[in-house]
This record gives structure tokens, C-alpha cells and sequence, in this order.
């Protein structure tokens, strides 16, 4: 499917109210830095993926925002998170669904004086994304938005942990917090898992919880995950793929060499994964479903 703006980043928001098949309604939500716009594409009901059927996509935020980047869904508590690293903050709306339509209430904001690209959200509402000018993995609590208060809270310093440079793209899950390297040493590009919570041993080492997952590429993007698998970008033309618990006989493999800027990636919890390409100014999409990692064709 083709937008007519850039895209950066994508993810599919969730929303009960809208039934088919026994399934809540799905959206595929995209921003568009270049316009400062957030857009959406309604899915198909039935859960299958989207086509390139003509449908245009509809403008969900068109004002308040500079430079749209990272979002993300909390599907329970209807919330969408927008990192904007030229508003020195963490915003999110309310989301609500009517039928075909989506909309968002007031902005709000989450996290106050960072500058963040990326941002993730796990199942119980905790927010977490990246700060690349300092080197900072951070997160708000779930409860923490619900108080109003907009300090994050420290997962990993880069000054403690070594695999921690300009971090780009986060992704989470209840237990780990996953991110992409833009810059350090012996190269960037590095894909890294952290335990979202403190132990007692980490406590005394930060880097007890890090672990280097893949290190196959110049420069990454985006990350996402899909059943058991981590899929991620780099800036050129691929998207690789690795499994999520990753040891040392763990390879990255490419999934596809296709794209030409790929960005941002999502799941849609059904075995689709979507693909956001900047430079062709379009969503594309593949069958993320599998247990070996092999390439897949790209579906605009």
C-alpha cells in the first residue's frame, strides 16, 4: 500500500468495539515526519492482511505534532504514544474507534526532556523508549501516567553499559527490553536485549542483563516482534531476522534485500508483519509466521 508522505515508522493499534469474526477491529497506524501527520489504514475485518486495494489512508493527527517518529499502542488502555524528538518529550492520546473510524482526544504528556525516536509499550501499560543524544533506555510506569507524573525512570545508562550508544528502535515484551545501536564500537547496528526489571545482581552490574544479540549490520532502525522471533532494519535495503532467545549458535538471517530505506516495522499479532519503507513512501508487508527464518517475498 502507498501513502503520499514519507513514512518512518508504523504499528498496528488493537480496539475493541468493532467486531469481526469474533475479532476487535485492527488499524495500522503510520507517521509521516516530513508533514508532521499521524495516519491510519483500516484492516480487514476478518484478520487477514491488508491489500493494496486502493484504500487511502486517513489522517489521524494533523496538527501539534514537528517530527513524528516512533509509535506505539497500548491496546488495553487505548493509548498511543508518539515520540517526536523535536518536542523535547513523550506524548500520547486517547484513542477511540467509531465503525471504520479513529480518533484521538488531547495530546498529554508522558515523559518531559528527552529527546526520543522510538518508544514501546508492553501488556501492562509500562512505556519505554529510547533517548539517543544521552545514551538512555527510559521508562514511565503505567501508573506513573495515570498520576500525571512526567519523570522517567533509568533502565540502562550507556555511561554503565557498554552496549548502550545512540540507541534507535525498542521493542518489549513483559520481560526484556529489546533496542538497536546507531553508533559504537567495533561498529553500530548492534541488536541488544536488557531485562526490563532490576535484580539483585544487575543492581551491582548493569551490564549482568544486557546481552549482544546480533551484530550483522552498518546501521539499524527498527525492531519489532512476531511469536518468537525479533525482526529488525537497517538503513539501507534489509530486514533481518533472529530468534528471540538468542544464544551463541543463534545467526541473524535475511528475511529480505528488497526495500530501500526501511524503517520501522509491526506485527499485527496474527502472523503478519508490516514494514514501513521511507524512500518508496509506502507499507509493506510479509508472512512472519515461521519457525525457520528464511526469506520472504515483500507485499506492497
Amino acid at each position: 500500500m502507498r501513502c503520499s508522505f514519507c513514512i518512518l515508522l508504523a504499528i498496528c493499534a488493537r480496539l475493541p468495539g468493532v467486531s469481526g469474526f469474533g475479532e476487535s477491529q485492527k488499524f495500522l497506524i503510520v507517521s509521516s515526519p516530513l508533514t508532521g501527520h499521524v495516519a491510519y489504514l483500516k484492516l480487514p475485518s476478518d484478520g487477514s492482511p491488508a491489500i493494496a486495494d486502493g484504500q487511502a489512508m486517513r489522517t489521524l493527527i494533523k496538527s501539534g505534532l514537528v517530527f513524528p517518529q516512533g509509535l506505539a499502542v497500548d491496546d488495553h488502555r487505548k493509548r498511543l504514544f508518539v515520540a517526536d524528538p523535536n518536542k523535547t518529550g513523550l506524548v500520547m492520546y486517547q484513542l477511540s474507534s467509531n465503525g471504520d473510524t479513529l480518533s484521538v482526544g488531547s495530546p498529554k504528556e508522558v515523559a518531559s526532556g528527552v529527546q526520543t525516536r522510538a518508544v514501546a509499550v508492553d501488556g501492562l501499560g509500562n512505556v519505554v523508549f529510547s533517548d539517543e543524544p544521552t545514551n538512555r533506555i527510559l521508562r514511565v510506569a503505567a501508573a506513573s501516567i495515570d498520576e500525571g507524573k512526567t519523570s522517567p525512570e533509568v533502565i540502562y545508562d550507556g555511561s554503565a553499559v557498554s552496549h548502550l550508544k545512540a540507541p534507535g528502535g525498542v521493542a518489549m515484551d513483559n520481560y526484556f527490553v529489546y533496542w538497536l545501536n546507531k553508533a559504537g564500537a567495533p561498529k553500530a547496528g548492534t541488536l541488544i536485549r536488557g531485562l526490563q526489571y532490576a535484580t539483585a545482581e544487575t543492581i551491582r552490574n548493569a551490564s549482568a542483563g544486557v546481552k549482544l544479540l546480533a551484530e550483522n549490520a552498518p546501521k539499524c532502525y527498527g525492531v519489532c516482534l512476531a511469536g518468537g522471533n525479533i525482526f529488525y532494519t537497517d538503513e539501507a535495503s534489509h530486514l533481518y531476522g533472529i530468534n528471540r532467545a538468542s544464544t551463541s549458535r543463534h545467526v541473524a538471517r535475511t528475511i529480505s534485500s528488497s526495500l530501500q530505506a526501511p524503517r520501522g516495522c509491526v506485527s499485527d499479532g496474527a502472523g503478519t508483519v508490516y514494514v514501513a519503507d521511507k524512500s518508496q513512501n509506502a507499507v509493506f508487508r510479509f508472512a512472519a509466521n515461521m519457525d525457520i527464518l528464511m526469506p520472504r517475498p515483500m507485499v506492497k
